[in-house]
């Protein structure tokens, strides 16, 4: 088994997360001028629907009942020019029936195609979400040290939800209106092409409207978007700091400091309204002037009896339906412009490319029989930043952690000795030097293997929302109940456990909140025992245990190391006594290494640390 802590030196991490937002919004800025509208619909239709024949299908039915919109004005038509002056009331009955009936069938395969795009449409987002989540999941680590939580979650859930827009059926039914618009122009030109030619002339300006807002509305829910995603992150940090808020009574610091980030979403939204408010508007009024041109033009026709008055109401209604697919991606377009941009926001993650990878001949973990090496290991955080130049955190580290034996590391707050279980669980890769398990290197070993083969329990206790069971076995999803009650006895646990009503089936509440820290520890050293693998790292494991109970633990463990290799990040040097190697650590170096008795000889380093916390 293995232990891992993730924390080091607050003035590098700090370095660091600056540097990387910094690369990340480069990053993003790019992205984002590169996404485009043909790019968006690409990769919702081409890459995330899994069944394209739904989306045909509902083409084919869209198609047919913009089919059916075109004989709706016949009726119109027919009833004016010919029923109603031949005051025939058979012909009256027989016209409304075939309307009623057009309208039923019309009906009926809305239904369908309202239906079936749900399903379209709902399968689709799945898809896409489940693939962001893998993709997201996978990526390094330091990726999750400069991203904001809340940004990640509005891109798992709002942004995404955006992209449903693309399939929905009043998007769809463009696509059928296409067809109707072509034959319905050809049709009022052989009609009457004086009108149809009048009226063709207010599209240029449709278009010129709908180029101008496009980029407008695009950058003000860009914005929305962003100020959404910070109000987000606020909302997030107050939920999980809710308790250092109450001790600090900061409550109002807090509402502050969300009230800024909910106004300055508002004005963001506000502004997007604007523009729409504005949009909207002057498309209608285009709109309209097209039917006031064939109001105008028709009367005149129909004056001059070159028209007749049924052919003129149906005229409008194709007028109608030549606006309509004009006005309703006019309509759209904010829907669009916010998909564009959450597109844009998906399209940043997509972009990033995990760094630590499998090689093409990775090989499992091998069976440990003489131990691990660190030979000539130098390494620094954020090396593929080209314009930062740091300071090493471990530079030219040499030492072995000798299979079945204890070896410790010892040093200030700081000093690298998180750096080496990091590296030691390859969540970054090294600069120069080596790593090796029983000669076999570091990156020849397959990840997944790799990090089934080190147990970790860390003074930052992780602690998922479900019962007792879930958090013991989180890794180890096979296991028994006798070895659940197993590892519960060797971490010291069990009899709290037994004590509970519903015994291992009890809720722990989110992140443990039901439990105390001495409590959530050993959960955590039960876990650690339960995966059972070959080299252990422990990060203070017992920190946070009474002594009775750490002494009680300190035997488990070691009983447990007898057979694998440990390492432990030590603090509290009292602990580590019988440790077979201590390794002290300062600066990225080891600048002394032996055991308890052999290092308080030297009356060096160690000696004024050991001595320090005693005084």
């Amino acid at each position: 088994m293995k232990m891992f802590h993730l924390n080091r030196g607050h003035g590098m991490m700090q370095q660091t997360q600056t540097q990387n937002k910094a690369a990340n919004k480069a990053t993003e800025d790019e992205n984002q001028s590169n996404v485009t509208m043909a790019g968006m619909f690409k990769f919702v239709f081409g890459t995330v629907l899994k069944r394209p024949w739904v989306l045909v299908l509902n083409v084919v039915v869209l198609t047919i009942l913009s089919l059916m919109d075109f004989l709706l004005p016949q009726f119109n038509q027919y009833i004016i020019d010919h029923v109603i002056p031949n005051k025939s009331v058979s012909q009256l009955i027989v016209v409304v029936g075939l309307l009623l009936l057009t309208v039923t069938i019309s009906g009926i395969f809305t239904y369908l195609s309202t239906y079936w795009m749900g399903v379209m449409s709902q399968g689709a987002i799945t898809n896409l979400r489940n693939q962001l989540y893998r993709y997201l999941i996978r990526l390094d680590t330091h990726f999750f040290e400069s991203s904001k939580t809340g940004d990640l979650m509005v891109q798992l859930t709002s942004d995404i939800n955006n992209l449903q827009n693309l399939i929905s059926p009043n998007m769809l039914s463009l696509i059928g209106s296409l067809f109707t618009f072509v034959g319905v122009l050809v049709f009022v030109y052989f009609v009457n092409w004086e009108m149809a030619l009048a009226v063709s002339l207010t599209f240029p300006f449709i278009f010129l409207v709908v180029r101008i807002f496009r980029t407008r509305i695009r950058e003000s829910y860009r914005k929305a978007r962003q100020s959404q995603a910070l109000m987000t992150n606020q909302l997030q940090n107050t939920l999980t700091e809710i308790q250092l808020i109450k001790s600090y009574t900061t409550e109002d610091l807090e509402t502050n400091r969300f009230d800024k980030l909910a106004n300055m979403n508002k004005d963001n939204i506000i502004e997007a309204t604007r523009n729409q408010a504005i949009f909207s508007p002057l498309i209608n009024f285009i709109e309209y002037l097209g039917t006031a041109i064939v109001l105008l033009l028709g009367t005149i026709f129909v004056f001059k009896k070159q028209l007749t008055l049924g052919e003129l109401v149906a005229y409008l209604s194709y007028v109608g339906i030549l606006q309509s697919p004009i006005s309703s991606f006019s309509r759209l377009l904010n829907q669009f412009q916010q998909s564009l941009v959450s597109y844009g926001r998906i399209m940043d993650i997509m972009a990033l490319k995990p760094q630590i990878l499998d090689a093409p001949s990775a090989v499992d973990f091998p069976k440990i029989k003489t131990g691990v090496v660190f030979d000539h290991v130098t390494f620094t955080y954020d090396v593929d930043d080209p314009e930062t130049s740091h300071k090493p955190a471990i530079r030219d580290v040499s030492f072995d952690i000798p299979f079945g034996e204890q070896t410790a590391l010892v040093g200030h707050s700081g000093a690298g000795k998180s750096t080496i279980t990091e590296l030691l669980d390859r969540l970054y890769d090294i600069d120069n030097g080596q790593i090796t398990f029983d000669g076999v290197s570091i990156k020849d070993i397959k990840l997944r293997s790799l990090r089934q083969n080190i147990a970790i329990v860390s003074q930052d206790i992780f602690i998922i929302d479900g019962t007792i069971a879930d958090n013991i076995k989180y890794g180890t999803p096979g296991a028994t109940q006798d070895q659940l009650w197993e590892v519960a006895k060797l971490a010291d646990i069990d009899a709290f456990i037994k004590g509970l009503p519903d015994q291992m089936k009890t809720q722990v509440g989110e992140r443990g909140i039901k439990l105390s820290g001495g409590q959530k520890q050993r959960i955590a050293i039960a876990r650690a025992l339960l995966k059972d693998a070959q080299i252990v790292v422990l990060d203070e494991a017992t920190a946070s245990l009474d002594n009775e109970s750490e002494k009680t633990i300190q035997h488990a463990l070691e009983n447990l190391m007898e057979q694998r290799t440990s390492l432990v990040i030590a603090h509290r040097l009292s602990t580590i006594h019988n440790a077979d190697q201590i390794l002290v650590v300062d600066d990225g170096e080891i600048v002394e290494r032996g055991n308890h008795t052999s290092l308080m000889a030297q009356d060096g380093y160690y000696k004024q640390l050991y001595e320090a916390q005693f005084e």
